[in-house]
């Protein structure tokens, strides 16, 4: 027996018996170049054998431009489709209630990561049994943490916040600051999100709104996980605030923009989130256990942060013991001692 008739022999006795598997083929669609999130679902399931061929696919956030991505979707016909944020979510899976699923991916597993609130965005109604093929990661801190969080770094009487009436979690958001605000004994100073004449947000009224804010004595304005203001007009939300010298507090890290200029969050671990994401993914392409099952998780550490460049220019300094516990942007180097 020649050489290449025992490799073909050896190559169908090992399709035989399973020992040679095609890899598995995951989309990743995403409003954003892939970042550490991604890297990390990547390396979690290589880590535990996944052969995978990942094809990226970019979604511009806008909804006329989500029938061609799921065409796009259904082409390609992945084991797996992996989603980042509520809009890319909503654009692929759409609501859990709609009168046309017929629009969307129902009939392949989609696992996201970083999810503020999957009922709020009504993608499930459950979030311990979605009862579809929809799980993931919910990757922001509680509310009542965040509070506590906020005022960690100092006492505030008027927080301010800015309602998208277009987003259910925004509105999702303000009911339950309203809640705590009753309860916690201080005042939500809310004004919505300017439209102009087409309906779309106003960048113009947007940076006077956060100026009204500002004159109406707000301690801090808090920057929720809506898309909208902490994703897509984090630079103009951020440096409008700090015009104002309002103190900004962020929810995500997609509000502390590139070069940052929110002075302080509570934020997830995004390769936490990603992987966490890709261990769920693992369930389904390795355990074989229905999506429909999995429950949707939360992030159990997030990060304190404070930027110091901000804290100067709006001489809003953080107690000295917060600095010991969060992480520092902007912070100049302690100069080496002499030895």
């Amino acid at each position: 027996m020649t050489m290449s008739v025992r490799v073909l022999v050896s190559s169908c006795l090992l399709c035989l018996c399973g020992g040679v598997q095609a890899a598995q083929q995951i989309a990743m669609v995403l409003p954003r170049q892939v970042r550490n999130t991604e890297a990390a679902f990547q390396n979690y399931l290589r880590n535990r054998g996944v052969e995978a061929e990942y094809t990226i696919l970019p979604y511009s956030g806008k909804p006329q431009d989500a029938p061609a991505l799921v065409g796009k979707l259904r082409s390609l016909k992945p084991d797996l489709i992996y989603t980042w944020g509520e809009p890319t979510t909503l654009a692929i899976a759409g609501p859990a209630a709609t009168p046309r699923p017929q629009d969307y991916i129902r009939d392949t597993p989609i696992v996201f990561a970083e999810v503020a609130d999957a009922v709020a965005s009504k993608l499930v109604k459950n979030l311990d049994r979605p009862g579809r093929n929809l799980s993931g990661v919910s990757h922001v801190a509680p509310l009542l943490a965040q509070m506590r969080a906020l005022r960690s770094y100092s006492e505030f009487r008027k927080l301010g916040y800015i309602t998208n009436p277009r987003d259910p979690l925004s509105l999702a958001v303000r009911r339950d600051l309203e809640r705590i605000a009753a309860q916690s004994g201080f005042e939500l100073i809310d004004e919505v999100v300017p439209l102009d004449a087409l309906g779309q947000p106003d960048v113009r009224l947007l940076r006077q709104t956060i100026a009204r804010i500002a004159a109406r004595g707000s301690d801090f304005l808090y920057i929720g996980p809506g898309a909208l203001l902490s994703f897509t007009l984090r630079e103009v939300v951020t440096a409008a605030a700090l015009d104002a010298k309002l103190p900004t507090f962020c929810a995500t890290e997609n509000a502390s923009g590139a070069p940052p200029r929110c002075l302080f969050g509570l934020l997830p671990n995004s390769p936490n989130a990603g992987r966490l994401a890709a261990y769920k993914a693992a369930q389904i392409l390795v355990d074989r256990k229905p999506i429909a099952s999995l429950p949707i998780e939360s992030l159990d550490r997030f990060t304190l942060f404070i930027n110091m460049p901000v804290a100067l220019a709006l001489e809003k300094y953080p107690p000295l013991e917060l600095l010991d516990a969060a992480e520092l942007i902007g912070a100049r180097p302690e100069p080496a001692r002499e030895r």
